[in-house]
């Protein structure tokens, strides 16, 4: 990881196995969303094991639109790990601290870590998206386990 760690949104912060089922899961669908089609048919699968065809496009849509955003409007390429990869990077944790404080209805403190990633004109509309994407990834991960996903990751960005 001698390239990695001088990467901006690289650096390890933290384990996944520490941090709550519903962030981990969060953190797992970004990954596989950036993937491309196949991880991106993954996750709506997941959303649709959940929540049914119709409730689960209108969450997937949701979840889609943030990544997008945040792709589209950030400073910078975000930089992932890998999908078996057990670390969670600085970015990763950037967004999963975004998600749980619009969770949390702290919509300013959410806005204010978007900007991080993001240009302030950017950041209320992400902490509004963050926070239906922090409710329905709760609800994911009371009913679908988590487990090990597939290898595979394309060399853009990605980490371990």
């Amino acid at each position: 990881m001698t390239g990695a760690a001088q990467t901006a949104g690289a650096s390890v912060v933290g384990q996944l196995s520490d941090i709550a089922p519903w962030e981990a899961e969060l953190i797992l669908s970004m990954r596989l969303w950036m993937e491309g089609p196949e991880g991106q048919a993954e996750v709506w699968n997941g959303f649709a094991r959940c929540f049914g065809a119709i409730e689960g496009r209108a969450e997937m849509r949701t979840f889609e639109s943030l990544l997008t955003s945040l792709c589209t409007f950030a400073r910078r390429p975000l930089v992932r790990h890998g999908l078996a990869c057990r670390c969670i990077g600085s970015d990763e944790a950037i967004l999963k601290t975004l998600v749980r404080e619009a969770t949390c209805r702290d919509l300013a403190e959410a806005a204010m870590i978007a900007c991080l990633l993001v240009p302030a004109r950017h950041a209320e509309p992400l902490a509004q998206m963050a926070a239906q994407v922090g409710r329905a990834m709760q609800r994911m991960a009371t009913r679908v386990p988590t487990g090990p996903r597939p290898q595979g990751a394309r060399p853009d960005r990605t980490l371990h």
